[in-house]
This record gives structure tokens, C-alpha cells and sequence, in this order.
């Protein structure tokens, strides 16, 4: 008895005719021409098979085929929770607080880790609200330039273990809210990233439909060397004063090949912003030794202004920025001083952290993962009325740069203005008005915040190239510049 496999190598081969048979033992002899259609772990690869008539086989034999077949399908991760899910930094249970992924034990570090050396290297730190101690498990997907799951198999980008538990924990202590703190150091050795680009992250309960979170990630081989320069003066005069333009430069030395312009894609990013990052971007010119990315209107970004800041590490000090603290039964509370639009005042010098944020508490003996607590804090940003066409947000690392309800404005007449209350840990926060157009859903910071060339951001930019011999996309340069 034969089993036709097409095209395809021998595994490919082996694992149809396993398949065939798995699927006659359980459901008896099949049709001419039936087609049998399994999900890839990522759902983008489709096995089809196209079975001849058979009505014999041996009952014993495809009961050891049948556990081979699962075994076999186990180890491929052929049967594995599609991963058709959004690539993005979001939590998925309303319980999950404060994640934190950062690499080298540095808050402010963004998770990016060197091929070379990455054992370890990351950090992720995170909080259930009125947690249990349950066990989690963790896993890790490829992906491409733009963040969607690569169609490679994972022993391709990848070694060791799929998954592994996420155990970690301790409960808080001596808080008003009460919380369950984990704490993973990753890669380990027994499951960690084989290639360079990017990685999304995935805490689960028990099983993938049981998601918590997700977080990006990137592994970088350093093989180009990326520049950038920040202008007085855009290719635009018009937006001089409102506008930063970055000019690009990637030496690639001898990782230079014929189809460079094709192969080639830089990201750039504005401070912790994904919401306005310029993907995907294609080198103006191709010089024998370096890429040049110039005078591409893709490059040039709103200036916008300093981030505002406030400090919650002590409770019984009225910091900068903080109107009132008060206690109740259930939580400490925090209403921030009155916000109002800087959009037509003078540009004013002073520090941030890029919208980031850092948790801590003022008190050095004091555990900042499991001692610090959880405080309500308000926002008002005073508005004589509403806005017609647009949504009013507040933008930062304290609601992980997202857009949801949580960080969404409402306006009250009775107060003539906006409010907006969020459960934050105690720490240092950098935060942004900014609005979000109701139509093309653009991010702007023109009426709440304004935009000045002075303005001190910081650009990260990711230089991919696409291995067209493996199929994915290689993340080979990475840097960071300030624009002044």
C-alpha cells in the first residue's frame, strides 16, 4: 500500500503518510482526493494531502503509528495553539499591573540583548492584582521586520524547551492593595532565541487561549553600523520650528549584497512610541559602503514637548506636580496638580525620562517589587469645552503606551475639564496629554501639548535585513540618538 506525497522532503514525506494513516484509523478509509488541512503553531503553514483509496490496514500497526504520529506532532509543535494574535506590547486580564521588560537590571533599559551574550540579559517583573500564586508558563515567538509571527518552524529560531513555567512569585507585604509579584530572569539555557530580530513574548495560564500578556522583545547581531544626525533645519523649512528630521546612515561592510535595496528595512522609533514609529523604510541611496536614508518625509516626526512628570514613592511628601494624598480604607488616593493645554506657551527646559516610567519607593529598606503599593491618582486637564472631532488620552510608559479605555478622558461639565483616574504603583512617571483624531486616528500632541524643535527626545532605530536563504527577517544594527 502506497501513500502519494507530492512535493516535499522526506520529513515532510514521512509526517503526510503518518497523518493518512492516524486519520484512516480513526475515521476509516477516506475518498479519492480528500484533503486533510492542519495549523502550523502560527497558522500560516497549510498541510494538504491527497489521499488514494485504501480499505486495508493493519488495526495493531496504526495504533503504534497512531502514538508515533502524536508523539512526532508534540515534538514539531505541529498541533500547537495557533498564534493568530496581535505582535504588540497588551494585556489581556485587567488584573495584570505594572509589567516591566527591560534588559542588563535596568528599568530604563529597553529589552533588546545581544546575540552573542544574552543568557539571562532580561528582566520581567509583573503584578496580579489580588493574586493567588498561580503558576503561569511563558513561551516566545519569531518575528518579522513589521511584527508578524515569521513562517519559520520554531526549531529554526529557537532551542530547547517551547515553554516553561513561570513560578517565581512572592505576595506583597504590608500594602493597602494586595498583589502577587513574579519575577523571571530569561533567556535560560534550556529554551532561549538562536537567530537575531524581533520576539514577542507570551504569558499564559494554562494553555494559550488563557492569555495574560504580551511583550516585544529583540535580539540583535550587531553586523552594520547605524548613524543618524538630527538637522536645525528639515528638508521642510516650513516645519523648522515643530519638527525634528532624522538622517540615516548603515555601514554594512562587507554584509553588502546585490539586492540590498530589496532585503533592507529600518524602523525608528520616538522615545517609547509605537504608535508613530516609521516602519519599513527603504534606503534613498545605495552606496558601495554604507545605506543612506535621507529626505524621506517618513523620517521627519513631531517634535511634540517635554513630558510631564509626577513621583508617588512617598506618600507623606507632597512632591512636584502632586495637589493632594489622602488615605481611605481601601487605597492611598493622589489627585495630580491642574493640567492645562501648553500648546501656545513658550517652550520650557527640563528633565524627563521620555515618557517612561521607574518604580521604586523613597524608602531604601523597603522591597520595591513586593513593598511598594498601589495608589489611585487623578487627572484633570482643564478645558472651557469639549473637543468636537477629537479623544482625549493620556500617553506614557504608565499605561504602557497603549490607547484603551483605562487612559481615555472624559470631560465634565460640572468641572470644565477632563478626568481620569488610574491604579498605579508607587514610582517616578513621565505622562503626555495627547489627542487622538476620531476619524484617521492619527496621535497628536498640536492642541495639548505643542511642538518645539527644542524638544529632547530620543530616536531608536532597528536595521533589519531579510535572509532570504533562512526566511526571516534579521534584526544586524541597532542604536539610539538623542536630538540634542
Amino acid at each position: 500500500m502506497r501513500f502519494p506525497c507530492g512535493n516535499g522532503d522526506k520529513q515532510e514525506c514521512l509526517m503526510r503518510r503518518l497523518v493518512a494513516l492516524t486519520f484512516c484509523r480513526l475515521y476509516g478509509p477516506p475518498l479519492n482526493n480528500t484533503i486533510l488541512m492542519l495549523h502550523s503553531p502560527k497558522g500560516k503553514l497549510y498541510i494538504w494531502i491527497n489521499f488514494c483509496i485504501f480499505a486495508q490496514y493493519n488495526p495493531n500497526a496504526m495504533k503504534r503509528i497512531t502514538l508515533l504520529i502524536l508523539v512526532l506532532c508534540g515534538a514539531t509543535g505541529l498541533f500547537a495553539q495557533d498564534f493568530d494574535l496581535p505582535c504588540g506590547n497588551l494585556n489581556y486580564k485587567p488584573e495584570v499591573q505594572t509589567v516591566l521588560l527591560y534588559a542588563d537590571g535596568n528599568q530604563l533599559n529597553d529589552p533588546i540583548i545581544p546575540l552573542e551574550d544574552m543568557v539571562e540579559r532580561l528582566t520581567l517583573s509583573f503584578d496580579i492584582i489580588d493574586g493567588d500564586g498561580e503558576i503561569l508558563n511563558y513561551t516566545f515567538i519569531h518575528c518579522s521586520h513589521d511584527w508578524e509571527p515569521t513562517d519559520i518552524q520554531r526549531i529554526q529560531y529557537a532551542s530547547g524547551f517551547e515553554s516553561d513555567r513561570l513560578d517565581d512569585y512572592a505576595f506583597s507585604r504590608n500594602t493597602l492593595i494586595d498583589y502577587a509579584n513574579y519575577q523571571l530572569r530569561f533567556p535560560k539555557e534550556d529554551m532561549m532565541p538562536t537567530v537575531s530580530g524581533n520576539y514577542l513574548l507570551i504569558v499564559y495560564g494554562d494553555d494559550l487561549n488563557d492569555l495574560y500578556f504580551t511583550r516585544r522583545f529583540m535580539v540583535v547581531d550587531q553586523k552594520a553600523q547605524v548613524s543618524a544626525t538630527v538637522p536645525r533645519y528639515p528638508d521642510d523649512l516650513a516645519l523648522t520650528n515643530t519638527h525634528q528630521q532624522l538622517d540615516v546612515r548603515v555601514a554594512m561592510n562587507n554584509y553588502l549584497t546585490g539586492n540590498t535595496q530589496q532585503y533592507s528595512y529600518l524602523t525608528i522609533r520616538q522615545n517609547g512610541r509605537w504608535d508613530n514609529a516609521a516602519e519599513g523604510l527603504k534606503p534613498t541611496y545605495v552606496y558601495p559602503d554604507y545605506l543612506s536614508f535621507e529626505h524621506n518625509p517618513q523620517t521627519v516626526f513631531d517634535a511634540t514637548n517635554q513630558y510631564r512628570r509626577f513621583n508617588t514613592s512617598n506618600f507623606y511628601f507632597q512632591s512636584e506636580n502632586l495637589a493632594h494624598i489622602r488615605q481611605t480604607d481601601e487605597s492611598f488616593e493622589i489627585d495630580i496638580a491642574t493640567c492645562e493645554s501648553r500648546a501656545r506657551k513658550a517652550y520650557a527646559s527640563y528633565e524627563d525620562i521620555h515618557g517612561e516610567k521607574f518604580i521604586y519607593v523613597e524608602n531604601e529598606d523597603l522591597d520595591n517589587a513586593t513593598e511598594a503599593d498601589y495608589c489611585r491618582v487623578n487627572f484633570f486637564y482643564k478645558s472651557e469645552a469639549p473637543l468636537t472631532h477629537e479623544d482625549l488620552y493620556i500617553m506614557g510608559a504608565l499605561n504602557d503606551w497603549c490607547f484603551n479605555e483605562s487612559n481615555k478622558m472624559r470631560y465634565d461639565y460640572r468641572l470644565r475639564g477632563y478626568t481620569c483616574s488610574m491604579v498605579l504603583k508607587q514610582g517616578y512617571y513621565n505622562f503626555m496629554f495627547v489627542t487622538i483624531d476620531r476619524t484617521n486616528h492619527e496621535v497628536l500632541t498640536d492642541l495639548t501639548a505643542g511642538n518645539h524643535w527644542e524638544t529632547n527626545n530620543v530616536y531608536k532605530l532597528y536595521f533589519y535585513y531579510y535572509n532570504a536563504l533562512k526566511g526571516y527577517d534579521e534584526l544586524v544594527g541597532y542604536t539610539t540618538v538623542n536630538s540634542h
